[in-house]
């Protein structure tokens, strides 16, 4: 931690948690973030939850990336009076005592340790013990009333052959025994190395190395711009080589940045293609005249012109079996991170998930990605079903109209359990009224910071 930074008391953070006036502290630093709320990915109220607070733990269960960290150093104003860092941020390289169950076993080793002539006396004792046993069950037995014939009808073969037997075995079971104990390695824990290097093996589409690095942005040429609304666009980027892959894990995003009106502007996004689509990258974005990024920049990309990624970034991260169901409710382009995971699920045939997304629009023509998620409901019906939602639909249209609601989330998504999640994103005003209404159907309340195990997720 700097020297020069000033050194601010609790009671003064305390001081500043108004919506207007927010300080929290991470790290033993103090940052004044009131500026950073419009910027802020996880929206407004998740700073304004922990204002005038340590927020530390809040900030690493989110698993923000390094432009995150990179972002907060804009907004320091000091450090926190008599904060003392962990042992772990202190790198400490004292030499530590060796665990107890170590010392015994290496204690164990050492008073094991014999010479080659003790192991093989005790090698040659036991095959004579063995072999002399068995010679004496011989006599034993021949010479009884019951089968005393061996003995005298057939004589010196049969106890030829059978002393024969009894001494090879006696001689090889002494060199076995001896061999056994003079080549084999006596392990305990202290033996093995204190870090192995995994075996390589496959690894699963949403685990796979590829394109992206979290420490810093890499550039990739666009090389298609569709439009697919009246402010929708799909852009598509190239990847250095076409058998590569992106590297991003189901449900996570991305960072774009870019220079607008000479200021650099970054934005998470995530990707509708995953780790499949080799060679490409594909994302579906709505485009906002007053976005910083959106209306400045990305609606202005031609064909050939270079962009800047970074990631992965977020906290979800879909395995198979992460819920027996899942209910979605998403609205606009919050479809996108819905569709990631809708897609993982149904073209993986071990997946039996089911999944049920209540999918709020406009109008017919605002619907994105309508054609695949119509796709993915016919062909795995075990799977995935869609609601539309128009609020504004044309008078030919069938289907839900109005606003999703509690009374719509009641009828058509899974019940509470704890083996069932919902998963939000789109608008604030759809997703801050469903995180009101969930609660009173049953569902856990979700907390302003998202974390995987939350029942109620919001990207």
């Amino acid at each position: 931690m700097s020297d020069d930074l000033k050194e601010i008391t609790q009671e003064e953070v305390k001081k500043h948690n108004k919506k207007d006036d927010i300080w929290i502290i991470v790290h033993g630093k103090v940052y004044d973030v009131t500026k950073y709320l419009e910027d802020h990915p996880g929206g407004a109220p998740s700073l304004q939850e922990v204002a005038g607070q340590d927020a530390t733990a809040a900030f690493e269960d989110v698993g923000h990336s390094s432009d995150a960290r990179e972002t907060m150093g804009q907004f320091i104003v000091g450090k926190l009076e008599g904060y003392q860092p962990d042992e772990d941020d202190l790198g400490d390289d004292k030499p530590k005592e060796l665990p107890l169950l170590v010392r015994i076993a290496q204690a164990h080793d050492e008073s094991s340790e014999s010479s080659s002539t003790e192991r093989l006396a005790r090698s040659l004792l036991k095959g004579v013990i063995g072999g002399g046993g068995a010679f004496l069950a011989y006599e034993l037995v021949a010479r009884s009333p019951v089968v005393g014939w061996l003995h005298f009808q057939h004589g010196g073969f049969w106890r030829g052959i059978l002393l024969a037997f009894i001494a090879t075995f006696s001689t090889s079971a002494t060199l076995l025994l001896y061999l056994g104990r003079h080549f084999k390695k006596q392990h305990t824990i202290s033996d093995w190395p204190t870090h192995y290097k995994p075996k390589t093996v496959a690894k699963p589409i949403t685990e796979a190395a590829g394109f992206l690095k979290s420490q810093e942005y890499q550039t990739l040429p666009l090389v298609k711009k569709d439009k697919l609304s009246r402010n929708t666009y799909r852009f598509v980027f190239k990847l250095p080589k076409d058998d590569m892959v992106l590297g991003l894990p189901i449900g996570q995003h991305l960072s774009i940045r870019g220079e607008v009106n000479g200021k650099t502007v970054s934005r998470s996004y995530t990707p509708v293609s995953n780790n499949h689509d080799k060679g490409e990258l594909r994302l579906v974005i709505k485009m906002y005249p007053d976005g910083q990024l959106t209306g400045g920049y990305l609606e202005d990309l031609k064909v050939g012109d270079e962009v800047e990624f970074r990631g992965p970034k977020g906290a979800m991260k879909y395995g198979r079996g992460l819920a027996n169901e899942i209910g979605m409710i998403a609205g606009g382009t919050g479809i996108t991170p819905m569709y990631q995971i809708i897609r993982a699920i149904c073209e993986n045939p071990r997946d039996k998930t089911k999944v049920t997304l209540l999918y709020g629009s406009v109008s017919e023509n605002d619907r994105l990605l309508c054609k695949e998620l119509d796709e993915f409901a016919e062909k795995y019906p075990d799977n995935f079903r869609v609601i539309h939602v128009l609020s504004d639909p044309s008078e030919e249209w069938k289907g839900a109209r109005g606003y999703i609601d509690k009374d719509l989330a009641q009828k058509e998504l899974p019940k509470p359990h704890k083996k069932t999640k919902i998963l939000l994103c789109g608008p604030p005003p759809l997703v801050n009224s469903m995180k009101k209404a969930l609660p009173e159907l049953g569902f856990e309340k979700p907390g302003s910071v998202s974390r995987l195990t939350d029942q109620v997720f919001c990207f």
